[in-house]
């Protein structure tokens, strides 16, 4: 247990600020009271004292990601001309495969553990402390780095989250899902990514089958309009913006301010690495950049899309209430460097240098050395560019020089780590021949850590189960070196050069 103090932003529906505040984080991983608020607990007499040198926020939210690409460079078709229009087309474009799918695959394939280590360490330096977008296969455990928000268990063994990535196009695919819902489940879904007007059927279809309500998160909805939106908020439904992903394929985003008008909640989410930001704090310079040309948002509201919106979306699905800093809530927070008079603002403009400290569940997990050497002592060194922190991995073998030791082996020699996988992924196949799957019910052996795509190619599952992860000649694959953890000047020309979002992304620029 420990004691934050400093200035506090509860993200509370008042909006209440406590400039000299304290955060009462216990043993149990749940906030046990904010002072002056709530009288000081019993039990912390003795309990580590911290001034957190900055402000105190609640844990960043992401609730849109595909965490097994996020070590990919941004992506372009360089045959295209012209904005795509819909999800279903890009996915077939010449160079999709060669550079997303194969090395994405075949890092899962043969390193799995030391992949999402790597994705979850590039949100947490962005102040992130739940994610959404867990691959296939293998499923970390609680208490990792971050949470996981598809597979958080919360000390349970109950299943909270259902996740559709590849859009059901039936009644009778989203039947299971309906079912959850019924049940009480959340149900994640993507829905109406693109510009096309017809995509609007894939949201009235989750309407059809009467999931439409407060347990759904729908993704993207890019092409969804005002009638869609008063459905949504009817059903209490929540809505989450990916802009930087929208503008990078389609060009366009989705109609947020109709969105907003109509009263549905909002939130961000980051994507992944071909078309999405570093992490969610990058996305949320995003949503201010595009706010700054529609002037729909205050700043409080924006920074809600990442704090107190997405805990109200899972509010009603997990046990424990999470996205404001509140006596019983989870012990996800952070800490960051105040650089502007206004306590939101400063969070709108931090950069990773200003992320000072990440508690997820009680626990320090990231931070500045004079914050981490109390709180987290088996913590180790990160270095990334000019950023210098303390990470801790839960386990003292494992550092980030390790992490990224193990991607490299497989970007060195990608023909030698697709035999090595080869060879597990025979054995698998023969003792779980469905985990392969799509919509796999069979689990991977616990001690095997293999991730498995989100987004699979059915023509591709039995070339992966027979020949490996890269689903084509082993020496065919090029998997890029891991993108650097920090948003920097070679990724600012990479989106300079990418004319569909017509110049608004390279705003991002005078955020770094």
């Amino acid at each position: 247990m420990f004691v934050l103090r400093g200035t506090v932003v509860t993200m509370r529906p008042d909006g209440q600020v406590l400039p000299g505040g304290a955060v009462y984080v216990g043993d149990d991983g749940l906030i046990a009271a904010v002072t002056p608020i709530d009288a000081v607990p019993a039990g912390f007499e003795n309990a580590v004292q911290l001034a957190a040198g900055g402000l105190i926020f609640p844990g960043l939210i992401d609730l849109h990601n595909h965490l097994m690409y996020n070590s990919l460079p941004l992506w372009t078709e360089p045959a295209r001309k012209k904005p795509w229009t819909s999800h279903n087309q890009w996915g077939g474009a010449p160079t999709y495969s060669a550079q997303i799918s194969q090395p994405a695959r075949l890092l899962g394939a043969a390193a799995g553990r030391a992949l999402l280590r790597y994705v979850e360490t590039r949100a947490i330096i962005g102040g992130t402390t739940s994610i959404q977008g867990n691959p296939r296969g293998a499923v970390p455990p609680d208490n990792d780095l971050i949470r996981n928000i598809d597979s958080e268990k919360l000390g349970t063994h109950d299943d909270f989250i259902r996740v559709s990535t590849l859009v059901a196009d039936s009644k009778e695919a989203l039947a299971p899902y309906a079912t959850a819902v019924a049940a009480g489940r959340g149900f994640i879904a993507h829905s109406a990514e693109g510009t096309d007007p017809k995509l609007r059927s894939e949201f009235q279809l989750l309407e059809a089958v009467d999931v439409v309500k407060p347990q759904l998160v729908a993704i993207h909805g890019a092409a969804l309009n005002a009638d869609d939106f008063a459905v949504m908020h009817a059903g209490n439904s929540t809505l989450v913006w990916s802009p930087f992903s929208n503008l990078w394929l389609y060009g366009a985003t989705a109609d947020v301010r109709a969105a907003h008008a109509a009263g549905v909640r909002l939130c961000l989410g980051s994507d992944w690495g071909p078309s999405g930001t570093r992490n969610v704090l990058w996305e949320l310079k995003v949503a201010d950049l595009w706010n700054k040309t529609q002037s729909v948002f205050t700043d409080e509201e924006l920074v809600r899309m990442l704090t107190s919106n997405p805990g109200d979306a899972l509010s009603g699905v997990w046990p424990r209430p999470l996205g404001r800093l509140e006596r019983g809530a989870l012990a996800d927070l952070i800490v960051v460097r105040r650089t502007d008079p206004d306590f939101y603002r400063s969070l709108i403009v931090a950069r990773e240098a200003d992320i000072r400290l990440v508690v997820v569940g009680g626990r320090a997990r990231y931070g500045v050395p004079s914050l981490m050497n109390r709180l987290a002592p088996a913590a180790t060194r990160i270095r990334t560019g000019k950023l210098s922190r303390f990470i801790d991995y839960g386990d003292s073998s494992v550092t980030f020089a390790t992490v990224l030791a193990d991607l490299e082996k497989v970007c060195q020699d990608p023909a030698g780590a697709a035999a090595r996988a080869a060879t597990t992924f025979a054995a698998l196949a023969a003792d779980a021949p469905d985990a392969f799957s799509p919509n796999a019910s069979t689990s991977l052996p616990a001690d095997t850590f293999v991730l498995l795509p989100d987004m699979p190619a059915p023509e591709l599952e039995d070339q992966f189960r027979r020949r490996g992860p890269a689903g084509a000649t082993p020496e065919a694959v090029v998997v890029p070196p891991p993108e650097p953890l920090v948003t920097g000047a070679a990724w600012f020309d990479a989106v300079d050069a990418n004319p569909f979002h017509q110049g608004l992304l390279s705003g991002l620029r005078a955020y770094a």
